[in-house]
């Protein structure tokens, strides 16, 4: 009887006891209008870079804390105009969206998963990892990427971000022109610079 009431006491302590968790610090990133994304590859001729300007209004909310202890996205969605890239030449540009299906998916995503560690947003680069999730040509990968931040005088916050790729990883055919005598490599180099503002309203 003793040990019944013994538990019941602990129950009710327990259930009146408040709990103590981590806290979580939320940051709402507006990407502006400066941020690109750049794709560069190579040919048996010369080399190649291909950069999309950023026209859109995303905002991107950052959870540092909570039970995981790595900052976690809970919206990291940029989107990007795939018919938007400029080659430096009509012709190389309009290769270029042929190949990553612009017409047909006109829409680029970098959709952001995590970072490995919280940022201590300085104003030197910090390195770090990162998970995010890239849209090209109707296909969808995760992967992990080698990302920097800085924060510069002006109160933007630089965040980058790249890794090297293979046509094949997004179902892509690398173009080739002149009768097969310009060939693309297979390998091409995906970058981008998101320059953001913390929200004021956050």
């Amino acid at each position: 009887m003793k040990a019944l009431i013994g538990i019941w006491v602990g129950l009710v302590v327990s259930a009146f006891t408040p709990t103590y968790e981590t806290p979580v610090l939320i940051h709402r990133f507006i990407v502006q209008p400066s941020s690109k994304l750049i794709i560069s590859g190579k040919t048996n001729v010369n080399a190649f870079q291909c950069a999309s300007a950023y026209c859109g209004r995303d905002t991107l909310i950052l959870h540092e804390g909570g039970p995981s202890g790595r900052p976690v996205f809970e919206k990291g969605y940029v989107g990007l105009d795939a018919s938007s890239f400029d080659c430096g030449l009509a012709l190389m540009t309009n290769d270029f969206n042929k190949t990553i299906k612009a017409k047909e998916y006109p829409s680029i995503s970098i959709d952001f998963i995590s970072f490995e560690r919280v940022p201590v947003y300085g104003c030197t680069e910090e390195r770090f990892k990162g998970r995010l999730k890239i849209s090209l040509g109707g296909v969808t990968n995760s992967f992990e990427v080698d990302c920097s931040i800085e924060a510069k005088s002006n109160g933007l916050i630089h965040l980058k971000g790249g890794r090297r790729f293979v046509f094949s990883d997004f179902k892509l055919q690398a173009p080739t022109r002149m009768m097969g005598m310009v060939k693309v490599a297979e390998s091409l180099d995906v970058n981008f610079h998101l320059i953001l503002m913390l929200d004021p309203n956050s």
